[in-house]
């Protein structure tokens, strides 16, 4: 007999392992019949997905990140393509992933008519409706978000939308204890990002603004976070003085301030109570695309009211600056804003971050992805 068919994870980067790897147990647990199968990395493998590709260094900022990645992400997709033709899986998972799940549905058209669960899907920043939440309402079956406002812009496109948990914020949550506002230790969080060309023009920045920090708050230790052993390595061979961590979770729920990379790790150092200032450095390619092909088409769909005036989450999600947004601006800029902000009360920026949290679902989201599959697959 047959063993029954697979469930196909996708993911891609080092995040989207990481939230593919937090939703494979409750997988396994619900449909312990099926192998689960993906796009992913080490965190998914650890937790019994067989690869059919890697994608977990397969991650790029805008068009000029992409191309050096594309070769890599045209193979994953390839591979994927041929796997899935030879075994069809009974559903997709799509995991924070939407343009790269596109190209795979023309590589392998055969899996377009499958059941489709999007989960963490596009358009975080979008606060009014739009052609984004259409589209991804028309293509999945179920999509699961942690976010209010796209829970409700999602249902208003005709969407079967679900509100659980962020999986990196729930496994945080799960596992560290923030401490409180008064109790923080002397910590200066710099987490420059993930991705090769974050760190390569980051860095250089966030440190030059740490130095200028110290110079008002020399009790203030830099630590760096690190995505992984690689980054770790470029920070010593740099900055040989500075202390790294491979735990940036843990370093925020300690730290009294941070400079962050734009990204999900702005809305982690929400939930783990440390205040900071959002930073970001591209490529000169990357400035010219921006200024280019985005900052029009941003400005226009700013004024309509469909995206948010802030490019942070938890801005986003407050309505109001709560992380200063120094994109693309000088180290002294970044360090100014630092030390207006560590001038502030903190127990007031601390209830202000808890709303953050308090907005959030906290559900258990491997279990509501569990129930969509199910549900979607005892309807075919």
């Amino acid at each position: 007999m047959p063993s029954p068919a697979s469930i196909l994870l996708l993911t891609q980067g080092h995040a989207g392992d990481r939230l593919g790897a937090h939703l494979a147990p409750a997988l396994r647990q619900r449909f312990p019949e099926r192998e689960l199968v993906g796009l992913g990395g080490d965190g998914m493998a650890a937790q019994g997905v067989r690869l059919l590709a890697r994608t977990d260094t397969a991650s790029a900022m805008g068009y000029s990140g992409l191309l050096p990645a594309l070769p890599k992400i045209l193979r994953s997709i390839q591979r994927a393509a041929a796997a899935t033709r030879r075994e069809l899986p009974a559903c997709v998972i799509a995991v924070d992933v939407w343009q790269p799940l596109q190209a795979l549905h023309r590589a392998a058209p055969h899996l377009k008519p499958l059941p489709h669960v999007c989960y963490l899907p596009p358009g975080p920043n979008f606060i009014g409706p739009s052609r984004v939440h259409t589209a991804v309402s028309r293509a999945f079956g179920a999509i699961i978000t942690p976010f209010p406002h796209q829970e409700r812009l999602f249902r208003e496109a005709g969407g079967n939308v679900h509100l659980a948990g962020h999986t990196g914020l729930l496994a945080s949550r799960a596992r560290y204890m923030p401490l409180p506002a008064e109790a923080r230790e002397n910590i200066l969080a710099l987490l420059p990002g993930s991705r090769a060309l974050e760190i390569h023009y980051s860095l250089d920045v966030q440190h030059a603004a740490a130095e200028q920090i110290r110079e008002r708050h020399p009790e203030l230790v830099p630590v760096v976070c690190c995505a992984d052993e690689g980054v770790a390595r470029i920070v010593q061979r740099r900055f040989p003085k500075l202390q790294t961590s491979r735990d940036a979770r843990e370093v925020l729920a300690r730290a009294r301030f941070g400079l962050i990379c734009s990204g999900t790790a702005v809305l982690e150092a929400a939930v783990l109570g440390c205040p900071g200032v959002v930073t970001y450095h591209g490529s000169p390619l990357q400035r010219w695309e921006w200024n280019t092909f985005h900052v029009d088409k941003l400005a226009r769909l700013r004024a309509a009211g469909v995206a948010s005036p802030y490019v942070a989450l938890p801005n986003i999600i407050a309505g109001e600056e709560l992380y200063p947004e120094r994109l693309d601006a000088a180290a002294g800029a970044i360090a100014d804003s630092a030390l207006t902000e560590l001038a502030a009360d903190p127990l007031q920026k601390r209830l202000s971050l808890d709303r953050v949290r308090d907005t959030l679902s906290w559900r258990d989201a491997g279990a509501v992805v569990a129930e969509q599959v199910e549900r979607l697959l005892a309807a075919q």
